[in-house]
This record gives C-alpha cells, structure tokens and sequence, in this order.
C-alpha cells in the first residue's frame, strides 16, 4: 500500500512540475522564440487585436516598457508607443506567441493601430 501511494505521489509531482515548465514541442521554432524561452506559460498564438489594445491599457505590460490608462494613451499620441511596441511587448511578456510571426505580419499591426484608436476615442468620450 505505502509503495503505490508513493508511486501515486511522484507520479502526481512529476505531472505538476511538467504543467509548470513550457515545453517547446518544434525544436525549429525554439530558436526563432528565443526571447519566449523563459516563458512559465504558454502563450497565446493569436490574440484579437481588440483584445491586446485593451490587455496593453490595463497595464498588462507594464514590466515590458508599455505604460497603462491615460499615460498610454498620452505616450501613444505622441509616437513614444507604437502598435509594433505593444506586440512586442506581449510576446517578451509571454502572453502572445510569434510562433507563426503575429509580430511580424503587417495586417495584425495595422488592425492593432485601429484597436487603439478605437481605444482612444473612447477615452475622449
């Protein structure tokens, strides 16, 4: 009995810390998300662009350099933050992957500008 409930214990603590490290199943795709190597979860492949202005105003990337609420907006007018900051923000901050190069694909950059202005004729209202 002692020998299958500790069996039953290892196995359950070896399952919990693989669900706690990223596993990178493309070993192709490691080297291209080197900056995404030290993420503890899995980021998301695609995130609606909407989505992502709004994550970015709350303040999600804060520790990225990306400031929140009207000080965004603010540095956002100014050009001091633009949509290509903010998606690299949420890929160095693990919560979007550039696995299939989201960052880097001009239509999902251009539909985030128009999030954010969106975004900031709200705040004017």
């Amino acid at each position: 009995m002692k020998s299958r409930f500790s069996a039953y214990l290892s196995s359950l603590i070896t399952v919990s810390m693989m669900a706690a490290l990223p596993v990178i199943l493309n070993p192709q795709a490691a080297s291209s998300q080197s900056s995404q190597s030290n993420c503890v979860r899995t980021p998301e492949a695609y995130i609606p662009p909407q989505t992502l202005a709004m994550i970015a105003y709350r303040g999600a990337f804060k520790e990225e350099g990306i400031p929140s609420y009207n000080v965004l907006v603010t540095e956002y007018k100014a050009g001091n933050i633009t949509a290509e900051k903010i998606v690299d923000a949420a890929v160095m901050g693990c919560v979007l992957s550039n696995k299939y190069g989201v960052a880097d694909h001009d239509n999902y950059v251009e539909d985030l500008k128009g999030a954010i202005q969106d975004l900031l004729q709200g705040d004017q209202d």
